[in-house]
């Protein structure tokens, strides 16, 4: 069946864990129609970061592979959600003089106090990745977000950078070359996720965005639209199946199969019940007690919950998130979760899943995948008219995003 006519995207969102794949049709630019997501064990990531490049790029193969399968379609690019233990932004203010008060500001006047604002001191070893345009200020008045073409004598510009470690980037963009993906774009992971799982309204009082990976956790907050500040803890739900294994003295798999039924807090605990597991060996019959479990659980869960407040602090942002914090990632996904950071931090909490995107079934509405759908629902918003054939097709699935890549990667 030659399929024609069609506006494709594609994102990949490359986990500790587990790397997904997802293929959405764009119908209009806010709408998109999910054709398949994929989701296989990563191998060569470690705290969100490319240890070994041949072993991520067959686990990037391997995911597009199976989303090829699942769709009949062919991929050739992908915008490629990142994050990594080396990310961090910095908030920056700058101003130029354009012209009279009555002097229409240009695009090359926007260009400008732009790349005033990016001219900061880093580490050689670090990189802009990306820039976040918060807000610009015209003669004193602020909260614009599109000055060309308005009038004003005098142009300020508050913007969110995004830095990197340069090989961590490089290693990312060396492993999608191993198996020739065109890298459409890059974008850090937190601004992918609050497409998919939060809500305008959220976004513009203020919130925090607390992302729980396998092996890392994004901590981000939004203000106004767009994104305050962000960092990348090197925590994750890997951690707590750590803890229960080795204190049970259980395998890794047991263990995370465990943490999957169990309740997060030791209050849900019952006292007398007990749970069956198999022990290192894989032998059956090995007795746990149920409140043992919830407690090996919620004490790393709070370790973590303690982190995230360490950051809101550092950010200056605690008094800044009247929309509270949103709890996201396969790491959330453990019950009572919200209710645990939200008793600790003494803020609302809730659990954020993309559960508002058209042909997504109910097994992706999960927090887990709010960075891939957050993909798709990105790449629709800003490709062009891009079509593409059915596999072996003679169309690429993505043309080039020209610059728009280019404003993501610097």
């Amino acid at each position: 069946m030659t399929i024609k006519n069609r506006h494709i995207v594609v994102a990949l969102d490359i986990g500790t864990h587990t790397i997904k794949a997802a293929m959405a049709e764009v119908i209009a630019v806010d709408q998109i129609n999910i054709l398949g997501i994929s989701a296989l064990p990563a191998r060569g990531i470690r705290k969100g970061h490319i240890v070994d490049i041949e072993s991520a790029a067959q686990s990037m193969e391997e995911a597009l592979n199976a989303l090829e399968r699942l769709t009949g379609m062919e991929i050739s690019g992908a915008l490629i959600g990142f994050s990594g233990t080396s990310l961090s932004t910095i908030n920056n203010h700058t101003v130029v003089a354009v012209g009279t008060p009555s002097y229409e500001i240009s695009q090359d006047d926007k260009s400008r106090v732009l790349h005033s604002a990016q001219t900061i001191s880093l580490p050689p070893d670090k990189s802009i990745v990306q820039v976040v345009e918060r807000q610009y200020i015209i003669d004193g008045y602020d909260g614009v977000k599109e000055p060309v073409g308005m009038v004003g004598s005098r142009l300020e510009a508050e913007i969110t950078v995004i830095v990197a470690a340069i090989a961590a980037v490089q290693n990312l963009q060396r492993s999608a070359g191993r198996i020739n993906l065109e890298v459409e774009g890059l974008v850090f992971n937190p601004l992918l996720t609050a497409e998919a799982v939060l809500m305008p309204t959220e976004m513009e009082m203020g919130v925090a965005l607390v992302d729980i990976g396998g092996g890392a956790i994004d901590v981000s907050v939004f203000e106004r639209g767009s994104l305050l500040c962000a960092s990348v803890l090197p925590l994750g739900g890997e951690h707590i199946t750590k803890d229960l294994a080795i204190i049970l003295k259980t395998s890794l798999e047991e263990a995370a199969s465990l943490k999957e039924r169990s309740e997060i807090t030791a209050l849900q605990a019952d006292d007398d019940a007990v749970i069956e597991i198999k022990d290192v060996q894989g032998q059956p019959g090995h007795q746990v007690s149920q409140q043992l479990v919830a407690e090996i659980i919620s004490a790393r869960v709070l370790e973590i919950a303690q982190m995230v407040y360490r950051e809101l602090r550092q950010f200056d942002a605690i008094n800044r998130i009247p929309a509270g914090i949103v709890v996201t990632g396969g790491g959330a996904e453990l019950i009572g979760m919200p209710e645990l950071f939200e008793e600790y931090l003494g803020v609302p909490v809730r659990l954020g899943a993309p559960d508002r995107v058209i042909g997504l079934a109910s097994e992706y509405r999960r927090p887990c995948y709010g960075a891939a759908v957050g993909g798709l629902i990105c790449a629709a918003r800003h490709m062009g008219p891009h079509k593409f054939e059915n596999k072996r097709g003679l169309s690429s699935l993505i043309d080039r995003m020209g610059e728009w890549y280019k404003d993501f990667f610097r």
